[in-house]
């Protein structure tokens, strides 16, 4: 990051001090160059803030420096303004980068001119399905393979060009393509590809929108590059309301209430804290019984048996139950590969199986709604205490809303009927 003029000294050596001290960003922090009070939006309350920072009544700000020159002057009250207008020429986001591969994340600021026109849409099928959420899809020029496989994209991207795989692109044919900015995941180390991009003067921006836990502030980011800053608060507003419906049901619950789960992953006697049925578990009062693993890991089926969780939740996708999703015309696979888990050796005495309480789930009912997913979570693991919620009119509200697509398909098996 640039050293601004009127921060503090030594701002880079004493960054971690700083974050106590002197507001650097918080969960709830917009997290875009003109923020400079650090609050959830960029208003006229900005414009004052910098104006103390110069004067020296106020402390200097991670995003103070509007215009991200290096100096936070009367330049970053104008951008300020013109922000507010909608009417900049550019704008500069942090992101918040953190491969897999790597032990901590890095904050990396980049600038994108506007307004944008093109983008190649490499987040795999997330940013596809959150640029057609905003309205966006005639802006994306290219999208991975197997995007056109979701169902609930194929309307709106059929005819789009594929560069690659989500973590193997063509680069030659993005360059040809001529994107404004390329949107990627920030789960994945793409430095090399960012110096080829940033070359031929393409911005690389990489955000997640499937991680609820920063949901809020990727999807605000991308809503304010975009200038569809009320249709992303539409979706945050959503995903808030059935999120904190299904916290409010089970913020009482007594340990003893809650039910052990295993959730597995895409792959056989797999878990890990990363993917989605793991992350839903505690928020949907359930005890995870694999809470200490934080990478993927294959478990040893004696360990689940030792376990005996009352619930097991597997995780699936088009490429490992081709029946599943919004495509799928009956639940045959779903049901088998149920039957499967439940016949594993020696599973017989788990209690899940015992009381038939295993269930499929397909991620792209997570996607950039996790309330969704959490929804059908919640429902089998307290279904007298959610008998009044549906799901799958849950996920059909999203779909007519945000996509303009009816309901249907198959993404959770069996299913609990709302009463």
């Amino acid at each position: 990051m640039k050293k601004l003029r009127y921060f503090l000294p030594l701002f880079l050596a004493a960054f971690a001090t700083l974050a106590i001290v002197s507001g650097l960003a918080s969960e709830d922090t917009l997290e875009i160059f003109g923020n400079a009070n650090m609050d959830d939006t960029i208003n006229a309350d900005d414009e004052t803030y910098v104006q103390g920072i110069i004067s020296g009544t106020n402390e200097p700000t991670e995003f103070a420096d509007a215009n991200y020159d290096g100096t936070v002057d009367e330049k970053d009250i104008e951008q300020i303004k013109q922000i507010i207008a909608g009417e900049e020429k550019n704008l500069t986001i942090m992101q918040i980068i953190t491969p897999h591969s790597a032990p901590s994340g890095t904050r990396e600021p980049v600038t994108v001119s506007l307004p944008i026109k093109s983008i190649a849409a490499l987040t795999g099928t997330y940013g596809p399905e959150m640029l057609c959420a905003l309205g966006e899809e005639d802006k994306i020029v290219a999208i991975v393979s197997d995007v056109k496989k979701r169902g609930e994209l194929r309307a709106f991207i059929n005819d789009t060009p594929e560069v690659g795989k989500t973590t193997e692109w063509d680069m030659e044919k993005i360059l040809t393509l001529k994107p404004d900015i390329v949107l990627a995941y920030a789960i994945y180390d793409y430095s090399k590809e960012r110096k080829i991009l940033q070359e031929a003067g393409i911005p690389l921006v990489q955000l997640n929108f499937h991680v609820p836990e920063t949901y809020k502030n990727e999807t605000r980011k991308l809503g304010w590059m975009l200038n569809k800053k009320e249709r992303v608060e539409q979706l945050i507003d959503f995903e808030q309301e059935h999120i904190d419906f299904i916290k409010d049901r089970v913020k009482d619950l007594k340990d003893e209430e809650k039910p052990r789960v295993f959730g597995e992953s895409y792959k056989d006697l797999q878990t890990g804290s990363g993917n989605s049925v793991s992350r839903a578990i505690e928020p949907c009062g359930g005890i995870n019984i694999f809470k200490e693993i934080n990478d993927t890991k294959e478990i040893d089926p004696e360990e689940v048996l030792k376990k005996n969780p009352q619930v097991i939740i597997k995780m699936t996708f088009l490429t490992y139950i081709p029946q599943s999703g919004y495509d799928a015309t009956n639940s045959s696979q779903m049901a088998a590969k149920v039957k499967d888990i439940m016949n594993r050796t020696g599973w017989e005495n788990i209690d899940a199986v015992k009381n038939s309480r295993v269930y499929i789930l397909s991620s792209d009912a997570a996607s950039l709604h996790p309330s969704i997913f959490n929804s059908y979570v919640a429902k089998w693991l307290h279904p007298e205490l959610f008998e009044d919620m549906d799901p799958v009119a849950i996920h059909n509200e999203w779909l007519q809303k945000f996509l303009g697509e009816d309901f249907k398909g198959i993404y959770g098996y069996p299913l609990l009927e709302a009463k």
